[in-house]
């Protein structure tokens, strides 16, 4: 299940969004504009994307800096509100969709569903798929040339988070966060490690999970 943060200090507009998103199967979580108390916000784990409360145009862009700032959310669906008179300010690279108030509950429920599914890139029945790779995401499972194969629960996960993100490079401390949670305290020898354990696995693919010097790692389609 996805979870969505809302972050803004106005309760009636995050009551009004918790109410949208109350039947779309997210776990919903809020924070107001404080960098700290989005920090606590983040430390319960990672969202899947955010809603902020943006119409205040002079602190916006600011706003917007720092929450990407933060570790892991980098590539996180930000869907911003704005007032009408900020139309001037758009496109900004900094949001991935917006809405304008008046809130439309309905509009914003389109609009968050609309980029979760478009940021897990998900395929039929929640299986995503690499040629002769593939993984259940309902079931845990995962196949190479239709055979099974065995993965731990971090294996299976860091999987299925490079495949959602393919072409992305991530640093290990950023696949820590994703992966792992916000809350774990190991060093970034443990995504080694488990990048070397995922790739004695899938056998002909493990070429696919490529190693950025320096960076970090990559589900590269070119292998």
């Amino acid at each position: 299940m996805h979870r969505v943060i809302i972050v803004t200090d106005d309760q009636r507009l995050a009551n009004t969004a918790a109410g949208a998103l109350a039947g779309a199967n997210v776990i919903v979580s809020t924070a107001r504009l404080d960098l700290e108390d989005i920090e606590d916000a983040l430390a319960k784990g990672g969202p899947a994307a955010v809603v902020l409360d943006a119409r205040d145009i002079t602190a916006m862009d600011i706003t917007l800096a720092a929450i990407r700032e933060q570790p892991g959310l980098e590539e996180i669906p930000m869907i911003a509100v704005l007032p009408k008179s900020a139309l001037d300010l758009l496109p900004n690279p900094l949001i991935d969709d917006f809405v304008f108030e008046p809130l439309n509950a309905q509009e914003l429920s389109a609009r968050v569903l609309t980029r979760l599914i478009k940021s897990e890139s998900l395929g039929e029945g929640n299986v995503i798929r690499f040629e002769k790779l593939e993984i259940d995401i309902d079931n845990y499972r995962a196949r190479v040339n239709g055979k099974p194969i065995e993965l731990t629960y971090k294996e299976f996960e860091l999987l299925r988070f490079l495949m959602t993100h393919r072409g992305r490079v991530f640093t290990r401390e950023a696949l820590l966060n994703r992966v792992w949670g916000y809350d774990y305290f190991g060093s970034a020898r443990t995504v080694d490690v488990h990048i070397r354990r995922l790739r004695s696995k899938i056998g002909t693919y493990e070429n696919n999970i490529e190693t950025v010097r320096n960076v970090g790692y990559r589900f590269s389609e070119s292998g």
